[in-house]
């Protein structure tokens, strides 16, 4: 059976009322989720929920079978308990793992754990499950609260080639139960306590208050919950040190020691690249809300087809302006340049310039309307005595088509001297 080493011993007894000794303690570890989408439920729990799991875990939670507590009627007595966990990073999965203790010996409600212990080891016991509260769910395509009643997404279904996913992004890690069938592919013992199984992959500490210096990408990720507070974690090296020191050989005197050196210096830096790119990754997928890596390119391919109509419309709408501004200003308006000025701005602001344009220009050709008053064809007063005929619609202001022009291009020529771009103005012949 799987013994703890001494110092996983002396974190099991940080829990323990009475101290266990080597005999009597049986550990495993196991993987208890990840934040791939889970399959047919559309939810994933995402980094930051399961870095507050990670350091609930290491407080210790419950150990079941079959998630006890959630059948009426049944007794719920742990088996054993989490003493410590461990974030890695495993290609594109960010994934939990936990290490369990049971005390041999016991008989719980009828459940022998030396036999619970003996069927781990032969590997017959593998499955897991974890028990979890969620507390913020999170469309992964409006961002919205799930269940806030603003969201209009359905889980599992695809909007404009994206898969809608609830986003679990916060709660509590209740207990970890032995199951037949868990529902997270991958959850499970994944071997024995002294079983080297993660040499490749990125393992995560916690940060030191008193840390004034990092090494590789300087990454640091936080969680926060009610029992430790805020708490960071950092890439761990040690694992990656000592397989640069297996790799590197003897003292470096040697041939093969130098290359082995060598060796093991382009391990840690393919390592940190691979880091860095899974970092970015994670990144993209969520700037484009996406789950998987294969629905990127998918969104890509949506946004790309969106830009292209959104510049089409652009482009036509600079046209309608600069068409405006010709209308309104004549030969003063200088197209070249305004097409230059307005492609720099966005679709809203140019809509503003466009509407101004054909305000003036309206005042220059008289409004586009009729210039009678309804259909009385009375002659105006004085016409048959030789006078002038005066204008029924007079009101004492008019001004002739020329002198609104007049007014209307010295009115925008002033509007782009207070913008600042006097300079797309042609000069005055």
């Amino acid at each position: 059976m799987a013994k703890p080493t001494t110092e996983q011993l002396a974190k099991i007894n940080q829990l323990a009322r009475v101290p266990l000794t080597e005999d009597e303690t049986y550990t495993f570890q196991a993987k208890l989720v990840g934040d791939r989408v889970i399959p047919r439920r559309f939810y994933r729990i995402t980094s930051n929920f399961l870095r507050k799991m990670a350091d609930q875990a290491k407080q210790g939670v419950s150990l079941l079978l079959d998630h006890s507590w959630a059948n009426l009627g049944i007794m719920t007595i742990p088996l054993g308990r989490t003493y410590d966990s461990r974030l890695q990073q495993e290609g594109d999965e960010y994934a939990l793992y936990a290490d369990h203790y049971m005390k041999l010996g016991q008989e719980i409600n009828g459940i022998k754990i030396d036999q619970l212990a003996d069927g781990i080891d032969a590997g017959t016991i593998f499955d897991t499950s974890i028990g979890f509260i969620t507390t913020k769910h999170t469309c992964s395509i409006c961002k919205e609260g799930y269940f806030s009643g603003r969201c209009e997404h359905f889980r599992g279904k695809v909007y404009e080639g994206v898969t809608c996913i609830v986003e679990m992004d916060d709660g509590e890690l209740m207990e970890n139960s032995l199951v037949f069938d868990g529902a997270y592919p991958g959850a499970g013992v994944v071997g024995l306590n002294n079983t080297d199984n993660s040499q490749l992959t990125t393992q995560w500490e916690q940060l030191s208050e008193d840390t004034k210096s990092l090494n590789g990408d300087e990454r640091v990720f936080y969680s926060f919950s009610s029992k430790s507070g805020l708490v960071g974690f950092v890439p761990k090296q040690q694992q990656q040190n000592q397989m640069a020191e297996k790799l590197a050989g003897g003292d470096g005197n040697n041939v093969d020691g130098k290359e082995n050196q060598v060796q093991a210096q382009q391990l840690q830096q393919a390592t940190t690249a691979l880091n860095k790119a899974n970092g970015l990754l994670e990144q993209i997928r969520t700037a484009l809300g996406v789950t998987a890596d294969a629905e990127i390119l998918t969104k890509l391919a949506t946004l790309s087809g969106q830009a292209q109509v959104g510049e089409q419309f652009k482009t036509s709408l600079i046209d309608e302006t600069c068409g405006s501004g010709v209308r309104a200003l004549g030969d003063a308006f200088n197209v070249d340049a305004m097409k230059l000025s307005l492609a720099g701005l966005p679709v809203t602001e140019i809509q503003k310039v466009r509407d101004t344009y054909e305000a003036q220009a309206k005042a220059v050709l008289g409004g586009g309307g009729r210039h009678t008053q309804g259909e009385n064809l009375d002659l105006p007063e004085g016409a048959l005595g030789g006078a002038a005929p005066a204008n029924p619609q007079a009101t004492g202001a008019e001004q002739t088509p020329e002198q609104l022009q007049a007014k209307a291009s010295e009115d925008a020529r002033e509007a782009l001297r207070r913008t600042g771009n006097a300079s797309i103005m042609k000069e005055a012949k």
